[in-house]
């Protein structure tokens, strides 16, 4: 349920609390059981709903604060070199093996490995995670 439902959940109670208070003495008992049976149920969905806003807004709120981590440890640990991101040395230069981009988009931030699988003269540079081929060279960084 959304903000909007849950607001009309509340509205709709309002007005069995207004239709309640208008009761005359005539009204009979079971139809002043009936509208009380309707407000509960009302104020029920509400709350409900709100529940289900709340819930929403959390899970929001963790991944507003996930995003900023992550664009934290960006800026302050890795550095742009061609077409790579690299972790940051002392100096703030990129060093060793880049990050992979792909993992990267992911949040996860793992460094490229050398295969070796296919022989000394093969050794290419992939992801450990998502075994994403960079190919043979060019992917350390250059001071």
């Amino acid at each position: 349920m959304d903000i909007a439902a849950a607001i009309s959940g509340i509205t709709s109670a309002l007005g069995l609390v207004k239709e309640l208070r208008d009761i005359n003495a005539q009204f009979d008992q079971a139809e002043l059981k009936l509208k009380i049976a309707d407000l509960t149920e009302a104020l029920s969905e509400a709350k409900l709903g709100l529940v289900d806003v709340a819930e929403e807004l959390q899970a929001k709120d963790a991944e507003i604060a996930n995003l900023k981590e992550q664009l934290q440890f960006r800026a302050t640990k890795l550095v742009d070199q061609g077409h790579f991101r690299y972790f940051a040395d002392e100096q703030g230069k990129a060093a060793g093996v880049p990050v992979c981009p792909v993992c990267e988009t992911k949040g996860l931030f793992l460094k490229l490995a050398q295969d070796r699988s296919k022989g000394a003269g093969s050794v290419t540079y992939v992801c450990p995670s998502c075994k994403a081929n960079y190919g043979y060279h060019g992917v350390v960084a250059r001071a």
